[in-house]
């Protein structure tokens, strides 16, 4: 029952995560209840026919929705039909549904993405400067198999913001913390509350979010600080030092993989503006 809501609600083809997820589901219940011979090579010929065909299921969805739901299946359809072996591997192991194997699966994928030229894939409606960008920050963002997370709370900045920075040691990090502040300071980004290391964000008007989910990606850029974990660790190391009136859910949203990738300084994103401002603020930090 929950895979027909989910499938009916497009959630599945919101990136190459639940895609992929979305298969493993679909070979486990074939795997598992079916009396036929279990053939690999038949399942994935099978999935990607399938998920190939034109869509009917989701037509009343808004054209945005749409339009993104094609793209995650024509990155589907397109690995299967040719990389094939990365999805022959996963499903040929014992335990292809855990964790590594789904992180293991989808690096193999992103590194082979990234070599991959605009003259080699022939359909030219797949976004592969999208897909490549967002497999990296997808891969990047999952927890690596076997490492703990730590939860972030408010108590104190410094235990949990400056911790992404790649600076050497403690002190360095903490004094590129600085830095950033003073420049947010600066430029009347964010506001002092009493003596606390809390800071009140300004920028609540529209496109708020973007500007700090700009700032995020602007310092990834610069290798400034580590991409090592998901949407809602980042939202909580900016809530333990910045306050601000978001609702939580849409401020996760901003660092969800989909929704940085989007940065890509294209000529007439509207997004390009948030990026170029950022890169100038932190040009000297």
């Amino acid at each position: 029952m929950k895979y027909i809501i989910e499938e009916f609600a497009g959630t599945f083809y919101e990136d190459d995560l639940t895609s992929l997820n979305r298969l493993l589901i679909l070979y486990h219940n074939r795997y598992s209840f079916t009396v036929r011979r279990n053939d690999i090579g038949d399942f994935i010929t099978s999935h990607e026919q399938g998920i190939s065909k034109p869509d009917w299921l989701h037509w009343w969805f808004g054209q945005s929705k749409r339009d993104r739901i094609r793209q995650v299946k024509r990155r589907t359809a397109f690995t299967l039909r040719h990389n094939r072996e990365v999805i022959e591997y996963l499903l040929s192991r014992e335990d292809y549904g855990s964790e590594k194997a789904i992180y293991e699966t989808l690096t193999s994928i992103s590194n082979w993405v990234q070599t991959l030229s605009s003259e080699a894939v022939a359909d030219k409606l797949l976004d592969l400067e999208g897909w490549r960008k967002e497999l990296k920050i997808l891969v990047q963002q999952m927890p690596k198999p076997g490492t703990t997370t730590k939860k972030v709370s408010r108590m104190r900045a410094s235990d949990s913001f400056q911790e992404q920075f790649t600076d050497g040691d403690a002190a360095e990090r903490l004094l590129k913390f600085k830095r950033l502040k003073r420049i947010l300071l600066t430029e009347r980004w964010i506001a002092p509350i009493g003596d606390s290391d809390n800071y009140r964000y300004c920028k609540q008007s529209k496109g708020g979010r973007l500007y700090i989910a700009a700032l995020y990606y602007v310092l990834m850029e610069k290798g400034y600080i580590r991409m090592t974990t998901d949407a809602p660790q980042v939202a909580a190391s900016f809530n333990s030092w910045l306050i601000h009136d978001f609702e939580q859910s849409s401020f996760v949203k901003a660092f969800q993989a989909e929704e940085l990738s989007q940065f890509d300084g294209r000529e007439g994103n509207a997004r390009t503006k948030y990026l170029t401002e950022v890169r100038l603020l932190l040009r000297d930090l």
